[in-house]
């Protein structure tokens, strides 16, 4: 039992000297890094960024009209066998179909033809007869009428010459109708020679326009099947020295593009390197994707080293505002607030953080105005930054301008001062001391469990009353 009791005093003993060494305040001094980024001076651009594809300006179908088996291919501007990227004029064969087919149709439609030219002279000689029939029907008639119904010539007889003068002229008319049939019929047959005649020509794949073919979709030895549509068989780019970007631009940003807005885009093909384009139209139909909906901007762009080839992906920047040689600050510095032991003790009456001037505060009283700007001075927000001096801080006020998502443009109000290189605070990094945990940084107590807080010195300690709420030192209301 004895023994029981000894190792249970020498527990306490233990775990009361470790908690005595844990929450004794640490001798080390409290270290504070300011984590800093510098004011620059260049030039601001604002603008809408978009991607998008590399596009021909004018892109040429070439199809097939006939149906048959490719032979052979032509021969581009170089003597070489027509392929993609070849060079070629406008009239030069890409490729022939066989035209076995339609050579047959060809000599059916001669057939046809000569058939239709047999028929209008038969047509004609029919014609021919049938008058002779009627002028001698006539002379009979008027022999008839002359003599006239009597003892000579009875009523029966007179009635014949009558109907054979009839019958002939319905002869002629009758002769007359197939002499126009049959010359309607030469009309289809030539036609139909002429269509055949036409489909041999189209047999023969010929480029209409100079440039580069983009695109080929067959090969020797494929059969190509026209229906009522052509078949597409080559894409030829008239002109690759002038091309397009057809860039994605979300709604949110489509009303601040317009024609002739400048462009500036890269492509992953050639980095480090800018281009430059001019902003042709917008697409009024719109696209939706994912419940976002986007428009298709045209941009004109030059390429008359043929670096730049069809379909490569383009980065676009519209360039929507830009303003030459200004202060720039990046955002956060603007997010930054010091304690009042950070400022440095020089400065004796902390300004107020500028706001825009308003009638009336929230109270119902009236607001400050906003601090005076500098004569000339851009428009903006006000806003206030600091600037690392030494192991202090010290605060600058500004007017806050425009941004680019990264950067605004800043421009000190009356009575700063701000110049590119100088150095503001964007936060606070704490090394050493209680900053850095118990004991040295060690994150947790005994056995890694963290122990409570001390209260810092000076703020209740062993003077405070039990039950009396200890308050943190806290820094400037900004």
């Amino acid at each position: 039992m004895n023994a029981f009791i000894k190792w249970g005093i020498g527990a306490v003993l233990v775990g009361g000297g470790a908690a005595a060494w844990y929450y004794w305040p640490s001798s080390e001094a409290q270290a504070v890094s300011f984590r800093t980024t510098e004011v620059v001076r260049g030039d601001f651009v604002s603008k809408v960024q978009a991607t998008g594809t590399l596009e021909p300006q004018e892109l040429v179908d070439v199809g097939a009209q006939v149906t048959g088996e490719i032979e052979e291919f032509g021969t581009d501007v170089n003597g070489n066998r027509v392929d993609y990227g070849s060079e070629v004029k406008a009239g030069q064969l890409l490729a022939r179909i066989d035209d076995t087919i339609v050579e047959l149709d060809i000599k059916r439609a001669e057939a046809s033809v000569a058939q239709a030219r047999a028929q209008i002279l038969t047509a004609r000689a029919n014609i021919s007869q049938a008058e002779v029939n009627k002028r001698k029907a006539d002379r009979d008639l008027e022999r008839a009428r002359q003599l006239g119904v009597g003892d000579a010539l009875s009523q029966m007889d007179y009635d014949q010459y009558l109907t054979q003068a009839e019958n002939a002229a319905a002869s002629l008319e009758s002769a007359q109708a197939q002499m126009a049939n049959a010359e309607a019929q030469l009309q289809s047959a030539e036609a139909m020679l002429e269509s055949e005649l036409r489909n041999r020509d189209y047999t023969r794949i010929t480029t209409p326009v100079d440039g580069t073919i983009v695109v080929r979709q067959v090969n020797v030895g494929q059969t190509v099947v026209s229906n009522m549509s052509a078949t597409t068989l080559f894409l030829v780019a008239r002109d690759l020295s002038k091309m397009q970007i057809w860039a994605s631009v979300n709604e949110a940003d489509i009303a601040k593009v317009r024609p002739g807005q400048e462009v500036r885009y890269t492509v992953d093909a050639l980095p480090g390197e800018s281009f430059t384009g001019v902003v042709n139209k917008i697409r009024p139909n719109a696209t939706m994707s994912s419940n976002v909906v986007t428009y298709i901007v045209e941009v004109d762009i030059e390429n008359p080293e043929r670096r730049l080839l069809p379909y490569m992906s383009a980065n676009a920047n519209f360039i929507v505002r830009e303003i030459k040689d200004c202060l720039l600050v990046p955002d956060a510095a603007f997010d930054f607030r010091p304690s009042r032991e950070q400022i440095d003790p020089s400065v004796a009456e902390l300004p107020r953080r500028p706001r825009p001037s308003r009638a009336e505060g929230p109270e119902g009283e009236g607001a400050a105005e906003a601090p005076a700007r500098a004569e000339g001075s851009a428009e903006g927000e006000p806003a206030m930054v600091w600037v690392q001096r030494g192991q202090y801080v010290v605060p600058v006020r500004v007017l806050r301008g425009e941004s680019d998502g990264t950067r605004s443009i800043v421009t000190p109000l009356a009575g700063e001062s701000l110049e590119a290189g100088t150095s503001l605070v964007t936060g606070v990094s704490m090394v050493g001391g209680a900053a850095a945990g118990p004991r040295g940084g060690q994150q947790g107590g005994l056995f890694g469990m963290n122990g409570p807080r001390r209260r810092p010195r000076g703020a209740g300690g062993v003077e405070a009353k039990p039950g009396q709420n200890v308050q943190q030192q806290r820094g400037p209301h900004m």
